[in-house]
């Protein structure tokens, strides 16, 4: 099934334009094509600006996919104390309600909770077991976990939209120098011209 789902704006995970609605459209998705203007001639709301108004595509990039991290995250800290009392299971149980199933999501914990152990900066990680002390845990490793959880649940793919003007030249570039970043690994340039010289 192929959903458009339009209509993000900065601030959605606290309620802004359609808000957790459109972020809970999200969880039916298997993997995410982002549309992106690749020209840079819209602002963070999809306002067209021109040519000098506009957001770097890869700003793009980051604010949307901080909103999906701050979406996780505001769902999980308001219930953080009950998953810190009931444990590994209980965390598990929360990411399951995103249309996963416990296995993958044990997979992804495992590999953040190893990540955590080999890449230690601080005694709490190296001699233990991170996921059995969840009440040690701080907003950084929460982000950490809610990053890894979106890379393997939405992997994204980018639509280079508008990428047949001008200024999207130099963008793209940078698009492609950048992958993978803020979850997406592929990015493919497309435009209405070349669809309609296609069709033709």
């Amino acid at each position: 099934m192929l959903k458009d789902v339009a209509g993000l704006v900065p601030g959605a995970y606290q309620g802004r334009g359609r808000g957790n609605k459109f972020l809970d459209d999200l969880t039916d998705a298997d993997v995410l094509i982002h549309v992106v203007d690749a020209s840079g001639t819209a602002d963070a709301e999809g306002n067209s600006v021109g040519e000098d108004g506009g957001i770097h595509p890869l700003e793009d990039l980051a604010w949307v996919r901080n909103e999906l991290i701050e979406w996780l995250c505001f769902n999980l800290a308001s219930k953080w104390d009950s998953i810190k009392k009931r444990g590994r299971n209980k965390l598990v149980g929360m990411f399951s309600g995103y249309k996963q199933n416990e296995a993958f999501v044990w997979n992804v914990l495992t590999c953040v909770e190893k990540h955590m152990e080999e890449h230690c900066s601080d005694d709490r990680w190296c001699d233990h077991n991170a996921l059995n002390h969840l009440d040690e845990w701080d907003g950084g490793d929460l982000r950490r976990l809610v990053s890894a959880f979106l890379g393997a649940r939405f992997p994204m793919a980018l639509a280079l939209n508008k990428s047949d003007l001008p200024t999207a030249t130099q963008y793209v570039k940078d698009i492609h120098q950048a992958l993978p970043i803020h979850g997406a690994h592929v990015g493919v340039p497309l435009s209405a011209r070349d669809e309609m010289n296609f069709v033709r």
